[in-house]
C-alpha cells in the first residue's frame, strides 16, 4: 500500500448506507499510516499502526447506537459509557488475536500529551508513540465528520484548529508532520483558483502542498465528468484563496458537495482520480 514514491491522498464518496464507524476507522487507518511512513517508522511499526487504527473504535459497536450517534451533548453516564468503547476495543482485539502493539494503540487512541484525554489521563512519553500517532488523525477526521455533520469543520479548518489552539494535546513532532503531509489545502478544501474558477482539492502530494489537484465546478459539465485539474502541470495558475462551504451557492456546494462524508485513500502515483 505505501511505497517510497510520492504520496497522494485522495477522497471517494462513502457508499451510501456505510457504516460511519467503517469508514472513520478506513479513514484513520489509511492516514496514520501515512504519518508513520512519513515519520520514518519502519514497515513493522507501520503495519501494527495499520492494525490499530483501523480496530480502534470496534469497542463503539459495543455501545448502544442511540449514544454513538447522539447529536445534542452526551450526559455524564451517557458520557462515561462511550468512553468505555476504549476497553470494549481492547477485549475485541484481543479476540482478534491483535498484536499487543495494536491494542495499546486501541487502549490509549484518546489519550493526549497534555493528561486531559482519557481513560487514564496519560501524559507525554508515556502515551505509546503509536497511539500519539492515531489519537491526531482519529481527532482530525472527526472533527471533519462529526456526528452532527452541522458542526462538520473544512478540513483547512480542522488542521488550523489542532494546531493552533490544540497543540498541547498532541505529539509535536508528529503534528507538525501531519500539518506538512496533509498540505497547505487539505483534501476537501474548497478554493478559489488565480483564474477566478471554483474547486475542491482532491489530491495532494507532499513534496508540492502548494500545487494539489483540484475538482473544477462547472456547471456545462456532470459530476461525474467534472474536470481535474493538476496544478502542479499548470504553472499560470494557483490557488487565491479557501472558501467556507456557506460561502458557496446552493449549485456550487451541490456539485462539489464539500461537506460530505469522505473516504481517504493512497495512491502511490501523483495523479488523481475524481471523487
Amino acid at each position: 500500500m505505501l511505497t517510497e514514491s510520492d504520496i497522494a491522498i485522495n477522497l471517494m464518496k462513502d457508499k451510501p448506507g456505510g457504516e460511519d464507524v467503517y469508514f472513520h476507522s478506513l479513514n484513520v487507518t489509511l492516514l496514520s499510516m501515512m504519518l508513520a511512513k512519513e515519520l520514518k517508522a519502519p514497515p513493522e511499526a507501520i503495519r501494527l499502526i495499520g492494525m490499530g487504527a483501523m480496530f480502534h473504535d470496534v469497542g463503539k459497536l459495543d455501545i448502544p447506537d442511540r449514544i454513538v450517534r447522539k447529536t445534542e451533548p452526551l450526559t455524564k453516564p451517557e458520557l462515561s459509557l462511550l468512553q468505555q468503547h476504549c476497553a470494549y476495543g481492547v477485549e475485541t482485539g484481543r479476540k482478534l488475536s491483535l498484536p499487543n502493539e495494536a491494542l495499546t494503540v486501541i487502549a490509549q487512541h484518546h489519550e493526549y500529551s497534555d493528561g486531559t484525554g482519557y481513560p487514564k489521563g496519560l501524559k507525554g512519553s508515556d502515551i505509546f508513540l503509536l497511539a500519539r500517532v492515531v489519537a491526531i488523525v482519529n481527532c482530525y477526521d472527526n472533527l471533519c465528520n462529526p456526528v452532527k455533520q452541522s458542526a462538520a469543520l473544512t478540513p483547512h479548518q480542522a488542521l488550523s484548529l489542532m494546531y493552533a489552539q490544540q497543540r498541547a494535546r498532541f505529539d509535536t513532532a508528529a503534528l507538525t508532520t501531519f500539518v506538512r503531509c496533509m498540505g497547505i489545502y487539505p483534501p476537501g478544501t474548497v478554493v478559489v483558483l488565480s483564474n477566478e474558477s471554483i474547486g475542491m482539492v482532491v489530491s495532494v502530494n507532499s513534496t508540492v502542498p502548494l500545487k494539489p489537484t483540484v475538482l473544477i465546478y462547472d456547471p456545462a459539465v456532470p459530476r461525474e465528468r467534472a474536470i481535474l485539474v493538476e496544478l502542479e502541470s499548470e504553472p499560470e495558475v494557483s490557488i487565491s484563496r479557501a472558501l467556507k462551504p456557506e460561502q458557496l451557492p446552493k449549485p456550487v456546494y451541490d456539485y462539489l458537495a464539500p461537506r460530505r462524508r469522505l473516504t481517504y485513500y493512497f495512491d502511490s502515483e501523483s495523479s488523481a482520480a475524481a471523487p
